[in-house]
């Protein structure tokens, strides 16, 4: 018995205690199973569950809610309320917890439940159950176990005591070992971000500097002791004054602070600093500031930087109006001179000045297919300022007819070709040619290609007298310009094979293919350059994407133009049909903030109407929307296409000014689009009115 109660006093910490203590209790009592009951709070817990099979005793821990499963509860409540034990020698006859349900349903022999009480305070309860025998539990059993049970109830608050003080050494260590990471992080943190912390207790003139404090004005921790003086030796001098006069205000208002300055460090460097202070007031009346101090330097170098990238941005966006401007303007005067000039010669000879001015070379020449001898001749050259021919001009006989192989080509499927007569890529180029180039101080050589539905028909060359890279806008609309003069050529030949009456009546198409695949495009470019204008003006980076609206304005202008020459079938309709063309041409019209163009169809499939109904609605829609662009200026432009059997109806609407009456009748535009819906069989039904804008209606029969 003194040895069992030595081996329960002599155990600290409680999981083995409640071993010990289960193991001891079983043996000495003689039961088959045990339960230890601790109370945790307001509640009864089983800490531990006991069996004994084949002189072995297991411990099992569980910490789970007394149930009437596990033991009788009334039994529990009566040890609990009297703090005295009970022996129940044989459980199955008639006594106080007969009626128990635990009692009823497992049937246990022999039961002893007993209380741990420490000071008269409960500490636990003990219960033992044997089921295979009545009387179990003896006299001389009860004592060793009530010796046990004193000791126990020391022994278990004892050891509840130290694994309380145990489990709160380890929080505590672990609230040390977290404060330390903080603290590490936090320095971490500041290095990163380059950012320090201050206090000032203003009254007592005491300074605290973070590690990251001292770095960003260069002081060292280890000898430097943080002092208002100290500090104020690092501001700029510029800057001095105002911030000492900042924090005296401060100071006179117990309020926060915020200020950006510089300091100077002891080898001239410069750095940009932003702190933030806060006003604390204690009980007691005693003013300190909180704060922290941020190195904005490489933030304050990347804005400069910005600043100066902007500036650079916007002169280039500048340029490239400007560029964009002239070309849209050579673009309009040669489209004027193909509808006036009166001899076709002199409107390519115009497009070669147009274009090598535009460029900026020394001169240029035209070379024409020659069918009977196979080669490209020479037609025109443009140098001085004026348009002569080769005679004129003392070009060498022997180069005036060249195959495309002696010029150095083996074929023309690159829209341009750019060739530096210095360069390895021109071996192909007749040595005796390049010599003659390179004798009149020619360096840089660009080819355009010139064609007529689908083959070539010609060669427009310039010559540049220094080294020239060419940006993508420069060749758009040079090539452009250079598609003009193969539609003149074209018609050339036309007039040398056909009557005048048939020259004039496919000029008249060809100059309204121009005027409707780009008079809408580059009204959208002005509109687009106008906007960037004003942009720019306000310094609003919004200028770059006018620009570039211009720019895809161009670009679509200019590839329509080039296929007019190819095909004389807009560009859109050869890959999309007239509702996918439209709904295109509506989503190319819309300029931000100027223009809201929409387009709605009923139509669930257009691939059964005619080509020439594609083609011929499509132009006229593009004609109307130029229209209200050009002479409307109008806001809105909705574009309808929808079917009243038998006849297709499109309809164009803005909310413009209104067009003179006098224009419907005689203006280009409306005149191709009356005789487009003639062709067609059409009516076109045309209503305007001033301020309240135009609406055009055309209707088509295409069956039921």
């Amino acid at each position: 018995m003194l040895k069992a109660s030595q081996a329960v006093s002599g155990e600290i910490v409680l999981e083995k205690l409640i071993n010990k203590l289960m193991q001891i209790a079983l043996e000495q009592a003689g039961a088959e199973r045990g339960l230890l009951i601790l109370a945790r709070g307001n509640e009864q817990l089983i800490e531990a569950e006991a069996r004994s099979d084949h002189d072995k005793v297991t411990v099992h821990f569980r910490r789970s809610l007394v149930t009437p499963s596990e033991l009788p509860e009334s039994l529990l409540r009566y040890v609990s309320r009297t703090q005295e034990s009970v022996i129940l020698g044989d459980a199955s006859t008639e006594n106080l917890f007969s009626g128990d349900e635990y009692i009823q349903r497992k049937r246990p022999r022999s039961v002893f439940c007993i209380p741990l009480i420490k000071q008269g305070r409960l500490v636990g309860v003990l219960y033992l159950e044997n089921s295979l025998a009545p009387g179990v539990f003896t006299s001389g059993r009860l004592a060793i176990l009530e010796l046990i049970a004193s000791q126990a109830a020391i022994s278990l608050e004892q050891a509840r005591l130290y694994a309380e003080l145990s489990q709160e050494n380890s929080e505590r260590k672990r609230a040390e070992e977290e404060l330390r990471r903080s603290e590490a992080f936090l320095a971490q943190g500041q290095s990163i971000s380059h950012t320090g912390s201050w206090r000032w207790q203003v009254a007592a003139g005491l300074l605290y500097w973070s590690t990251e404090h001292f770095r960003i004005f260069g002081y060292d921790p280890e000898t430097d002791k943080p002092s208002y003086s100290l500090f104020m030796e690092r501001i700029h001098p510029e800057d001095r004054a105002p911030f000492e006069e900042l924090l005296n205000r401060a100071v006179r208002d117990k309020s926060g602070f915020e200020n950006q300055y510089r300091i100077v460090l002891p080898d001239g460097s410069i750095k940009f600093l932003r702190s933030v202070g806060q006003a604390l007031v204690s009980p007691s009346g005693e003013l300190e500031f909180i704060g922290t101090v941020m190195d904005v330097t490489d933030l304050k170098r990347a804005e400069e930087m910005q600043i100066a990238i902007a500036r650079e941005r916007e002169m280039l966006m500048r340029q490239r109006a400007t560029d964009l401007a002239r070309g849209n303007e050579a673009l309009r005067s040669c489209l004027d001179a193909l509808a006036s000039v009166p001899r076709l010669d002199e409107f390519i000879g115009q497009v070669m000045a147009v274009i090598t001015r535009q460029l900026g070379a020394a001169s240029s020449n035209l070379r024409v297919l020659d069918a009977e001898q196979k080669g490209m001749r020479i037609e025109l050259l443009f140098q001085d300022g004026s348009v002569i021919s080769p005679a004129d001009a003392g070009y060498p006989e022997c180069f005036q007819s060249l195959s495309l192989e002696e010029f150095g080509f083996a074929s023309l499927e690159e829209p341009v070709t750019v060739l530096h007569l210095a360069g390895p890529q021109v071996q192909a180029l007749r040595s005796d040619i390049r010599a003659y180039l390179q004798g009149l101080g020619v360096k840089t050589l660009l080819v355009i290609p010139l064609f007529s539905r689908g083959q070539v028909n010609g060669i427009l060359s310039f010559r540049f007298a220094e080294e020239r890279n060419f940006q993508a806008e420069e060749l758009e609309i040079a090539r452009a310009l250079a598609t003009q003069a193969s539609l003149a050529i074209h018609l050339t030949e036309l007039a040398k094979s056909a009557k005048q009456s048939a020259v004039l009546e496919e000029r008249t198409r060809l100059a309204g293919e121009i005027h409707d695949s780009l008079a809408q495009s580059f009204t959208g470019i002005t509109m687009q350059l106008e906007m960037a204008k004003e942009v720019m003006s306000a310094k609003d980076d919004d200028a770059l994407s006018y620009v570039e609206r211009a720019n895809d304005l161009a670009r679509f202008g200019l590839a329509e133009a080039r296929r007019s020459v190819l095909s004389l079938k807009p560009m859109i309709i050869k890959d999309s049909g007239l509702i996918e063309s439209l709904q295109i041409l509506v989503e190319r019209s819309t300029i931000p903030g100027r223009l809201h163009s929409t387009f709605r169809s009923n139509l669930e499939d257009d691939k059964s109407l005619p080509v020439v109904v594609h083609q011929d609605l499509l132009r006229i829609a593009q004609e109307a929307i130029s229209n209200a662009l050009r002479h409307a200026n109008s806001t809105a432009i909705n574009v309808t296409l929808h079917l009243d059997t038998p006849n297709l109806i499109l309809k164009v609407e803005d909310n413009g000014c209104g067009i003179p009456t006098e224009e419907t009748k005689e203006g280009f535009g409306f005149v191709n689009m009356r005789a487009r819906v003639k062709k067609l069989k059409g009516s076109l039904d045309i209503r305007t009115a001033p301020g309240r804008g135009t609406s055009i209606v055309v209707s088509v029969p295409v069956g039921g």
